[in-house]
């Protein structure tokens, strides 16, 4: 046979083997048939083969690191043959001390592994041949247990550190088995290698199992301890003596009786058997991993129990092989065994652990398809928020109260059995079916590769998710993910099915899987003029309802466009919003009421169930009829209540009804609702704003809503130039909603323009139309239409002051606002017209008032706009939204032929645009109108005190003159200081040195030179110098004691001198003119500084009311409203040549341009406006104290300072602001060896000048007094 000898022979002599630890000693016995040593068992006295022998600690015949990098490698290293290496993994013996690593399994399937191992060898140990001879207990040679004896021994020690770390694949512990080598083992130059840990090592052993083999006890539980024990096991391996290897010798070799005849195993069947089990120690690492999956962990604990099943049985199936190979090998090897029968036997007993093997394996294929297939389905489902049930319902979670729960069960008596169909063919696989070719172990079909098990998972997944999107407000329901096995269908009890849909519903559970509400089938419409009586049936099985009851119905339906029928005003828009409708589930019809007339309506049914709401029906469309419109029901109104409308209205402020024959008009009476007025200075007790109810007796049951309720009324605010057809437009667009036709008998009119011309504004104060929603087209809600006067028309700039107070008072009415409504010409280009409109409003509203800002152009032929860029120049938001409209048609009658054609089209023309702008207004939202009247209060504010800092700023100027009249007269009377001189002698002293050694007697009290040459240079020996007599001087003019004498080396010498001098008179009446003049002055200068001060603070207060306007309006823009009063003022005085001008109106608008001049002032400087009054302030300020200087100066010294340079005007001119400095009259000259520098009256002159400068120079006086005079 191949596998083994065919004829049994004595087992061979072995070469060393390792020890792996175990205690061998010299004559020891062993059995080669089971590989067994036989302790304390010997042919020799130990005394005689184990004598003591004396050791050199120092003497090693060998020592070397040796790095293994798997277990194969470190046995093979070992010099450890495949049968001793199949021999440890079967357990036939033990590798303990330093070859324990030898037995230890890899932990994972992927492993990186470093055995790092150091091995001292310190003797070699034999037994001498005459002690071969002389055995002591021969009788063990007739034994049948022994076959060989231990002849040799090598002694020394050895121990291994071992790094291992699980990976996920066969490439990552290929690269951590890398990184290992690099910072773990060392090799120099000289090849030898050693164990170093290089920088870097720590992080790599964050995840790296170490542990120690070795006689020596060491504790290595961290890689500081590894570090450690490294470093010191080349000097402890020294002191340590163990059997590191061992020879075995035959029995035969003392005496042949004791001959035994073993067989030797051939190395395929040897290497076969070691596959196998290693093969199966992978089966079993694979079941570990997958059972650890977190899907399985977690998620499907049932799976998980499956696995542990299969994981047992499996295991069983491994030491069920183990024991029968253990048990076979020594038998093999006896060579008085049958051998054919032994190998046959070991062959099938391998092939049944290698079909084990196969069936784990498979095993494990499926399992890990199945956490995929399950891993992607659930994430896929908790992505979208599924509420994870997977690892089991909890208790809790049944109780009657809670929600309705709509679970997708994935589990089921597919998924998750106990014991899978390989785990049985792996227990009844025996060694008779091994060669029998059954199909037991063919694979089995998972329920995920199952097309229609999948098809129905995917199904169910969808259907679902789609029910979660008809979710009902207010409704309840969670949806989920869970395993569940056995759930009610029918009111009993069954398994379910993966991918079943699953109702978790008062503490029952419920199969509903293809039950979910369904598209209910397409409704059926009736119409009854304005009305759909809509009818419907749920069309649900028995079985549906009863698992999941119907509990209500929804309906929606909306206007939908029919280009075929609509004609040229359809009543609905592109894609309308729905509206919706609920029913409770005992209902079957439904009328739908109050619909447009002459319109398309598709309306559509959906199912509601306690787990939300079915798909919706197939659309259902019909038409209503055409009913007759508003205008013509309010004509047969007023001529059936005639007497009673057009009679005289008992209450102020109403307007009875009007039919005008000749223009065929039915003006809409109304009754005043309030009115307001304003209580601004010039405007006192004026009606401002008035709200007006139309057509009150027209359907009184449908009611005005309350001013505050912002979401029932659209306030739509009209403004625009004077002659724009803003009357016109607001007649037009009410004759639109309530659907008057070119064919009407006569046209509905709002505002009554029969007295006004067609270019002048008939609108005189803001009223506020309130129209109640007499027509669908209203959508329920009143529109309250805002007519505000318009600007800059014949009446001036002070009726448009009247505009802004009027409508500080409507922001202060009505709470909010839908729309501002530019309304100008198409063809309008002039700025003149168009900007003071657009600079009102934005001056007047708010910031938040912007985006309902709209652009209606009237007298539009359909052409290019030419007001469009004129008013985006203005930056009027055009972007928010525009409409064109041409309203020639509406004041024309229908005359017959061709004529009417072209009525007719124009009539079109305008109702489209009429369209657009409703379509328009009922979308917008509405803004409060708190912010826009804070800007009109603090703009009238701002306004008012302007008109008073100008007035104070141009008296201002006034006095400046005055001053500066003063400061000239000033200078003239102090260049004409008096100069008429007459001759006056006088004495004049100086020193003159005397000799040396001369000395002198000096007076000191009358500095007089008493003696010229004194004998006595001692100042106490004064009293007898030749001066003196008595003790007193006798030359000194005060005649002094000799005690205020003193020695000098110096002569005072007097000499007579003439000068010229004015005379004292004429001082005197120069200096009392100056200081009239001055004390004046100063008096002027007092007034003067005192109201600039008060000015100054007005000035800021400007600047604050300023900065709020610059937050808080749409814009902050005064210079476009002084451009528009400058026209009217050129336009006024131009009147003035005709000799028709109103002188009264130039002088309005004047003043009204100056206040403007002071806003634009105070916009373009900010806070530094006034800068020219605080350097008036400053300048004379400084001329006044220096004024006040000189006029404490007596009179003799006030002459004198008058004839010293004065540097006043170039200290000035120092601190002023840099622009000023360079404009400013040039620095006077100053005192040098070449000029005497600028008298006080120079400098007076140069401030004059500098004075005016400031006045003319751009500051906030000059540009009041460059305002065009009346």
């Amino acid at each position: 046979m191949d596998a083994i000898n065919s004829n049994a022979k004595e087992f061979e002599v072995f070469a060393l083997q390792p020890a792996l630890g175990q205690n061998i000693q010299l004559g020891m016995l062993y059995d080669a048939r089971n590989q067994q040593f036989f302790s304390g068992i010997s042919l020799w006295k130990d005394s005689e083969v184990n004598a003591t022998q004396a050791v050199d600690d120092k003497k090693v015949q060998n020592a070397d690191y040796r790095f293994t990098y798997s277990l194969d490698e470190a046995r093979s290293d070992n010099s450890l043959s495949i049968e001793g290496s199949l021999a440890l993994d079967l357990k036939a013996f033990s590798a303990e001390g330093s070859a324990k690593y030898l037995s230890e399994k890899k932990s994972s399937k992927h492993e990186a592994r470093l055995n790092v191992s150091c091995t001292i060898e310190r003797r070699t140990r034999r037994i001498p041949m005459e002690v071969l001879s002389n055995m002591t207990y021969e009788k063990q040679l007739d034994s049948p247990f022994y076959t060989h004896f231990v002849s040799e021994v090598v002694e020394g020690a050895s121990a291994t550190l071992t790094f291992a770390r699980s990976c996920s694949s066969e490439e990552e512990a290929k690269e951590i088995t890398g990184e290992l080598k690099i910072k773990v083992v060392s090799i120099p130059v000289s090849g030898s290698a050693k164990v170093e840990f290089k920088e870097g090592s720590e992080k790599l052993m964050e995840n790296v199992k170490i542990s120690y083999s070795g006689a020596m006890a060491e504790n290595v539980a961290s890689l500081e301890d590894a570090q450690r024990v490294a470093k010191e096991m080349p000097s402890k391996l020294m002191t340590q003596m163990n059997t590191l290897k061992y020879k075995l010798l035959p029995l035969s070799l003392l005496d042949s009786k004791a001959n035994k005849l073993i067989r030797s195993i051939d190395t395929g069947l040897l290497t076969k058997t070691a596959e196998a089990l290693k093969a199966g120690d992978e089966a079993t690492l694979s079941l570990k991993e997958i059972a650890a999956d977190e899907v399985f962990q977690k998620t499907f604990p049932s799976i998980r129990k499956q696995i542990s099943n299969f994981q047992n049985a499996f295991a069983a199936a491994e030491t069920d092989f183990t024991s029968q190979v253990r048990n076979l090998l020594p038998e093999l090897r006896d060579g008085n065994t049958n051998a054919n029968e032994k190998i046959a036997e070991l062959v099938k007993v391998v092939g049944l652990h290698s079909r084990r093997t196969e069936m784990a394996q498979q095993f494990v294929t499926a399992k890990q398809n199945e956490a995929l297939i399950l891993r992607q389905t659930v994430a896929a489902l908790l992505a979208d928020k599924f509420e994870d049930h997977l690892g089991g319902l909890k208790s809790g979670s049944l109780v009657d109260a809670a929600p309705p729960r709509l679970l997708l069960s994935i589990g089921g008596g597919a998924i998750g059995v106990p014991t899978h169909p390989l785990q049985t063919s792996l227990a009844t696989a025996s060694l008779d079916s091994v060669d029998s070719g059954d199909d037991a172990d063919l694979p089995v079909e998972e329920w995920f590769e199952n097309s229609q098990t999948r098809a129905n998972l995917a199904k169910s997944c969808n259907d679902i998710r789609e029910q979660r999107k008809m979710a009902i407000p207010g409704v309840d329901v969670s949806f989920g993910v869970a395993s569940i096995a056995v759930a009610t269908r029918g009111g009993k009890k069954a398994r379910t099915n993966i991918g079943d849909v699953i109702l978790q519903k008062d503490g029952v559970l419920s199969i509903v899987t293809g039950m979910l509400p369904k598209e209910p089938s397409r409704p059926t419409l009736t119409v009854k003029g304005q009305t759909l009586a809509v009818k419907w049936s749920s069309n649900r099985a028995a079985d549906e309802e009863t698992a999941i009851p119907t509990t209500g119905f929804a309906l929606r339906y909306r206007r939908v466009l029919n280009s075929k029928r609509d004609g040229p005003f359809p009543r609905a828009g592109e894609n309308e919003l729905f509206r919706d409708v609920r029913c409770p589930a005992t209902d079957d019809t439904i009328e739908l009421e109050d619909l447009s007339d002459d319109c398309d309506y598709e309306v559509e049914l959906s199912v509601q169930t306690c787990v939300g709401s079915s798909p919706w029906s197939p659309k259902a469309v019909e038409r209503t009829e055409r009913r007759m419109t508003e205008a013509r029901n309010m004509f047969e109104f007023f001529f059936n209540n005639k007497a009673k409308l057009t009679a005289t209205p008992t209450s102020d402020g109403s307007k009875p009804w009007d039919f005008d024959k000749d223009k065929k008009t039915l003006f809409l009476g109304h009754t005043e609702y309030l009115k307001r007025k304003t209580n601004v200075k010039g405007f006192q007790d004026e009606v401002a704003v008035r709200i007006v109810d139309v057509a009150t007796e027209y359907k009184p049951e449908i009611q005005f809503p309350a001013l505050d309720k912002i979401n029932e009324t659209i306030v739509a605010v009209f403004t625009g130039p004077s002659g724009a057809g803003k009357s016109t437009q607001i007649n037009a667009f009410v004759s639109y909603l309530l659907g008057g036709e070119v064919d009407d008998p006569a046209r509905v009119l709002l505002i009554d323009d029969r007295k006004f011309k067609q270019s002048a504004s008939v609108t005189q104060l803001v009223t506020c139309f309130r129209i109640r929603p007499f027509a669908p087209v209203f959508e329920n809600k009143t529109l309250m239409i805002v007519d505000t006067p318009g600007y800059g028309d014949s009446r001036g700039v002070e009726r448009d002051a009247f505009v802004t107070a009027a409508m500080s008072e409507f922001f202060g009415t009505v709470s909010h606002v839908n729309s501002v409504i530019f309304v100008c010409k198409a063809n309008e280009v002039r700025t003149t017209i168009l900007s003071p409109v657009a600079t009102y409003v934005f001056s007047l509203f708010a910031k938040d008032v912007r985006r309902c800002l709209r652009t209606l152009y009237t007298f539009s032929d359909g052409g290019k706009v030419l007001a469009h860029g004129t008013l985006e120049g203005l930056q009027w938001p055009v972007e928010n939204g525009e409409v064109q409209v041409n309203n020639s048609a509406f004041g024309l009658d229908l005359q017959g032929g061709e004529v009417d054609r072209n009525i007719r089209s124009q009539w079109i023309d305008s109702i489209k645009g009429q369209f657009r702008l409703q379509e328009m207004l009922v979308k917008m939202t509405p803004v409060p109108t708190a912010g826009s009247a804070e800007v009109t209060k603090k703009r009238m504010q701002l306004e008012e005190k302007c008109q008073l800092a100008e007035g104070k700023i141009m008296k201002t100027a006034n006095d400046a003159q005055l001053i500066i009249a003063q400061l000239k007269t000033l200078a003239l009377a102090i260049g004409a200081a008096p100069d008429e001189l007459i001759a006056q002698k006088y004495i004049e002293t100086f020193k003159r040195d005397v000799p040396s050694g001369k000395y002198t007697t000096l007076c000191t009290t009358c500095n007089y030179t008493c003696h010229e040459i004194c004998n006595f240079s001692n100042d106490d020996d004064k009293k007898y110098c030749a001066a003196m007599n008595n003790g007193d001087c006798t030359m000194c003019p005060n005649k002094c004691n000799w005690t205020k004498h003193h020695n000098a080396t110096f002569i005072i010498v007097a000499e007579e001198k003439t000068k010229y001098i004015t005379p004292q008179k004429l001082i005197d009446t120069w200096n009392k003119t100056n200081n009239t003049l001055e004390g004046a002055l100063v008096g002027v200068l007092d007034k003067y500084l005192k109201a600039q001060a008060i000015l100054r603070q007005d000035i800021l207060d400007l600047a604050d009311l300023n900065d709020q306007l610059k937050e808080t309006a749409l814009m902050h823009d005064p210079s476009g409203l002084m451009n528009y009063v400058d026209l009217l003022i050129i336009s006024a005085k131009a009147g003035v040549k005709e000799g028709s001008a109103n002188e009264t109106l130039i002088t309005q608008l004047t003043t009204a341009r100056k206040t403007l001049q002071l806003l634009n002032e105070l916009k373009m400087k900010d806070r530094q406006i006034g800068g020219d009054l605080v350097i008036l302030v400053d300048v004379l300020d400084l001329v006044r104290g220096e004024m006040m200087r000189r006029m404490a100066l007596s009179a003799n010294d006030r002459a004198a300072e008058e004839k010293k340079p004065c540097s006043l005007y170039n200290d000035l001119r120092l601190k002023l602001p840099l622009d000023l400095m360079k404009k400013a009259p040039s620095p006077l000259r100053t005192q040098s060896m070449m000029s005497k520098g600028a008298l006080y009256e120079e400098n007076l002159k140069a401030v004059v000048s500098l004075v005016e400068l400031v006045l003319k120079d751009g500051g906030v006086v000059a540009a009041l007094a460059a305002t065009p005079a009346s």
